[in-house]
Order: structure tokens, then sequence, then C-alpha cells
């Protein structure tokens, strides 16, 4: 059960960095200070393994190894990102 509270955790605070209007202006901000660090907070994968990295660290580790858990975040993130966005479009959500 803490592995699916650890996936939900970390899907919603990457949704929050890289798709809400919440973070648009930090967004915004950091992207015209580097476009490179810009583009890693707009894109849910990058800003996943990020947020993985960081769940592992402050709250549980599901493979006690840190770097697969930043790909299991990543690749969970990139995952649930891609099933709301083909909801939304299929059914205008």
């Amino acid at each position: 059960m803490d592995f699916l509270y650890w996936v939900l955790a970390s899907f919603g605070i990457t949704t929050i960095i890289s798709v809400s209007k919440i973070f648009k202006p930090i967004r915004e901000f950091v992207e015209a200070k580097s476009k490179f660090l810009g583009g890693l907070l707009s894109c849910s994968m990058c800003t996943g393994f990020w947020v993985g990295v960081f769940l592992s660290l402050a709250y549980y580790s599901p493979t006690g190894n840190i770097f697969f858990d930043a790909c299991v975040a990543s690749a969970c993130c990139w995952l649930l990102y891609c099933a709301t966005w083909f909801l939304t479009l299929r059914f205008g959500v």
C-alpha cells in the first residue's frame, strides 16, 4: 500500500510542478533564466525522476535504490500523465 501512496504522491507533485497554473509563473521565471532547466520543469518524465529522488530520500524507498526509485517514479508519472491526456482527449473531461 505504501508503494501506491508513493506513486500517487509522485504523480501529484509532478503534475503540480510541470503542468499546473499554480507553478506557471515559476516555470516561466526558470525558463527565462535557463532554457534547459525550464524544459526540465515542463517535462513530466524529467520532473517525475527528480520527484522520485526526493520522495525516496524524504518518505519511502520502494526498491531500496534511489536511482531505481527515480526511474520507477518517472515511468509511473509518464504513464499516468499519458493516460490522463488520453482520457481528456477521448471523453472531453
